[in-house]
């Protein structure tokens, strides 16, 4: 499978790219700084461009069967992206889209004092999130929004645990960024979660 990775010089972007070529797939890296990128692998391409630029992703879409984005930023820039990965996905063909938020998004599903000192702190970043998201959800893609807890740079165990469907969110619940990794290539690969919201969490239980 050809993975178009957007975000791949982030934290946990980098593990997405390592686990998914690792899996076996070919991946496309859309960057801004391509040397921030080790290129030894022949089955990873990395591209020069922005993720909101609509002409730099039909240039890194080319021959892609999903794009998985762990993009994060100031300002507007999930809004944008998202704008630009739904025109340019449907112009290239490409359905499967796969993108990770954050468990602070799901306002509704925390506590009061979870929800006061959350939307305290990243206000800005959950409404950005928020716009972006609507803009998938109106699409005629095959999204999959992902809202993981807490990350963490800690080392993957493999086990991973979908929060059922309004359960609370806690601040207490964490999980490692590699792991997130390994399900969000999981869940590109599959339609399981197609045009759903999906909460994940560390251990073995929510």
């Amino acid at each position: 499978m050809n993975l178009l990775v957007l975000g791949a010089t982030g934290r946990t972007g980098r593990l997405v790219v390592e686990q998914a070529l690792a899996a076996g797939h070919t991946v496309t890296a859309l960057v801004r700084s391509p040397e921030k990128l080790a290129t030894g692998n022949s089955n990873l391409r990395v591209v020069s461009g922005s993720a909101t630029d609509k002409s730099d992703l039909s240039r890194a879409l080319a021959g892609a069967d999903a794009v998985i984005s762990t993009l994060g930023g100031k300002g507007s820039v999930i809004e944008d992206s998202s704008q630009a990965i739904v025109a340019a996905a449907r112009a290239a063909g490409v359905s499967r889209v796969v993108v990770l938020s954050s468990w602070v998004v799901e306002q509704d599903r925390m506590d009061v004092v979870s929800r006061l000192l959350t939307g305290i702190a990243m206000g800005p970043v959950i409404k950005d999130k928020n716009a972006g998201e609507q803009v998938l959800r109106r699409s005629d893609l095959a999204w999959t929004i992902v809202y993981p807890s807490m990350l963490t740079d800690g080392p993957a165990n493999g086990s991973v645990a979908v929060v059922p469907e309004g359960a609370k969110r806690r601040m207490s619940e964490k999980i490692s960024r590699a792991d997130v990794a390994t399900w969000l290539v999981q869940a590109a690969a599959g339609d399981q979660y197609s045009r759903r919201t999906v909460g994940i969490t560390g251990g073995s239980s929510a």
